[in-house]
């Protein structure tokens, strides 16, 4: 606080931008004396290291530095950072001599005139319209194009569910055809066996001996009789123990080789 109370104050530098027009900047120098041998015998004693030394080469290089900036560019910072460091150096050059080092030139603020700084304000005003406008845009698009993503990605996994479904029908379907077929073969082989079992059957009646085997199962019928009364003697007797008079009743043996 003291040092900025003892500070020297001066008017704002009245600078021209590269393009034509007039800016005063208010611009803080902060310096200290590396050799006050130095100063007294080259700029003076007492405070003529200000009036003399600091003070008449503040403005021309500050002239000379941000001079080289347009109007416009006075409000990119990192530009008009760059600019106060080049007259850091420029002062730097004329005072080292002196037993004077500059350590910071720090631009506080400026200001065009009334009317050049409303244009600029207003120019500014569209600029960032424009600005938002085109950031406004870019988000449409990136939303269309996050939309059409998730639309196509919906779209492929709604195909792909149905390609899954499509694959189980198959499936089931095979599975299906492939039971019948198992099972139709299998119907085919038992009807084949049973036919050729018939068949056999037929062969073994028709063979020598079958005539016994007849006999037999005719025998089996009288199992199912609890009393029956027949004559048992003379020419239509019936014996049922006489075995080959009972296959001759039935006509079993008969045209058959002995």
């Amino acid at each position: 606080d003291t040092a900025s109370r003892d500070a020297r104050k001066e008017k704002a530098a009245h600078i021209q931008t590269s393009d034509g027009f007039f800016v005063d900047v208010d611009v803080s120098v902060l310096y200290h004396i590396n050799d006050p041998y130095e100063v007294i015998t080259t700029v003076g004693p007492g405070k003529l290291y200000e009036d003399n030394g600091i003070i008449p080469k503040v403005e021309p290089k500050l002239k000379d530095a941000l001079g080289e900036l347009t109007t416009e560019e006075f409000y990119n910072s990192p530009l008009r950072v760059a600019k106060a460091d080049a007259a850091k150096q420029l002062l730097n050059e004329e005072l080292n001599s002196k037993g004077i080092y500059v350590d910071y030139v720090l631009v506080r603020y400026f200001k065009y005139s009334g009317e050049l700084q409303r244009n600029i304000e207003e120019k500014k005003l569209k600029d960032q319209l424009v600005f938002t406008n085109q950031s406004k845009a870019r988000a449409t698009a990136e939303e269309s194009l996050v939309r059409k993503v998730r639309q196509e990605g919906e779209a492929n996994m709604k195909v792909r569910l149905e390609e899954g479904k499509a694959y189980i029908v198959k499936k089931n379907a095979e599975k299906d055809l492939y039971a019948r077929t198992k099972k139709a073969a299998a119907d085919l082989l038992i009807s084949l066996a049973e036919a050729q079992k018939t068949e056999l059957i037929n062969q073994a009646y028709q063979n020598k001996g079958s005539d016994k085997l007849v006999g037999l199962k005719m025998a089996e019928v009288y199992k199912g009789l609890d009393m029956i009364l027949l004559p048992s003697s003379g020419s239509g007797g019936v014996n049922p123990l006489d075995l080959d008079n009972t296959l001759k009743m039935f006509g079993v043996g008969e045209g058959k080789e002995q």
